[in-house]
């Protein structure tokens, strides 16, 4: 990803500039920054881009997890935007978070593509393990009982790695003819009929879905996709008993794949295109609905229903392009902009 300008033109620049939205159905419940008109500030948010992002609950307390490139991963209350505890220190730019529940306690993995992947006990806020090499890419998952964390990289691999002590599970490696399979950008899982699956998206935009419970590739969901095609999102739901991939171009396309036919979603309205790259997607599980969250460099979020293809509301809008996003069971919506972090709430109409 190149790196994002504010309005002044100057990268991570700080625009004396207010939001435009959101329109209808949402609110900002809280932002850092103070750039969006009518929303509690929140404290400071991030030193440079944010990068990641996603939530958790801790100690019955539901938490926005965010990281950047100022090398930090910060912990904040989800309704109120109260930052808990000192930042969490990385080695480089915090591309991917995930969280996974340990014997009770919520353990978050904060990953740089160049340094190092360490996991953090967000109760007692020590370290617990670390994994040398760094990720570009995180997600969680519970394998046999087992909550596990994903992690993806420069290397043509899945590692799956127990974050609470640092022992790895095993690599998974691309199947014998199945075609190149390169680095991991990004990875997402779901779980299909008991199943923990997961799909990866790697450097030549070609998706491959991967068993984990076996612990084996099961296949290539998408061939290779260059130039302003390139898919550089991904997040995964499954909708109706069927895995779906969605995914976010470099043109502003988001599209909804079939993971078992290998085709896009037909039969239903497709998403509105975004204007230029689609730099985030999440999707969540809200109501029994499954939905999913758009941002990229037009500085706007939409939430769509994955079973209708509708919006859910309308766009909202910025003061900076939308690097990060991630969505609560709840429905709040977590969005990194520049350097700062909000926080969408549905409306009650």
């Amino acid at each position: 990803m190149t790196d994002p300008v504010d309005d002044d033109g100057a990268a991570g620049g700080q625009a004396a500039v207010r939001a435009m939205g959101p329109g209808t159905g949402w609110r900002v419940e809280w932002a850092t920054g103070g750039r969006i008109a009518g929303a509690v500030e929140a404290a400071d948010g991030h030193a440079d881009w944010v990068r990641s992002a996603t939530t958790a609950v801790v100690d019955g307390r539901a938490v926005a997890i965010t990281g950047g490139d100022d090398e930090t991963a910060l912990v904040r209350d989800l309704a109120g935007g109260e930052r808990l505890g000192d930042p969490l220190p990385a080695q480089g730019s915090v591309w991917a978070v995930a969280a996974v529940v340990v014997d009770g306690r919520t353990v978050a993995a904060v990953a740089d593509p160049s340094g190092l992947t360490r996991a953090w006990d967000l109760t007692s806020r020590r370290p617990l393990a670390g994994l040398a090499g760094g990720a570009w890419a995180a997600a969680s998952a519970v394998v046999d009982g087992r909550p596990v964390i994903l992690l993806g990289g420069d290397a043509p691999r899945l590692l799956m790695w127990d974050a609470a002590t640092g022992e790895s599970l095993g690599e998974l490696v691309g199947a014998p003819g199945a075609g190149r399979v390169g680095a991991v950008g990004a990875v997402a899982t779901a779980e299909v009929g008991g199943r923990p699956v997961a799909v990866t998206l790697h450097d030549d935009s070609v998706l491959h879905t991967w068993s984990l419970r076996e612990r084996r590739h099961q296949g290539r969901l998408l061939t290779p996709a260059g130039g302003s095609g390139q898919r550089v999102s991904l997040t995964t739901a499954v909708v109706d008993g069927r895995l779906v991939a969605v995914t976010g171009t470099w043109d502003g396309r988001v599209q909804v794949w079939d993971a078992a036919a290998g085709t896009e979603v037909a039969g239903r309205a497709r998403l509105t295109a975004h204007m230029g790259p689609v730099w985030a997607v999440a999707a969540a599980v809200v109501d029994g609905r499954p939905l999913v969250v758009t941002g990229g460099e037009d500085r706007t979020v939409r939430v769509w229903d994955l079973v209708s293809h509708r919006q859910l509301g309308s766009d909202a809008v910025f003061p900076s392009e939308v690097t990060a996003v991630s969505m609560a069971p709840d429905g709040r919506v977590v969005v990194g902009f520049g350097h700062d972090v909000a926080v969408l709430v549905p409306r009650p109409d």
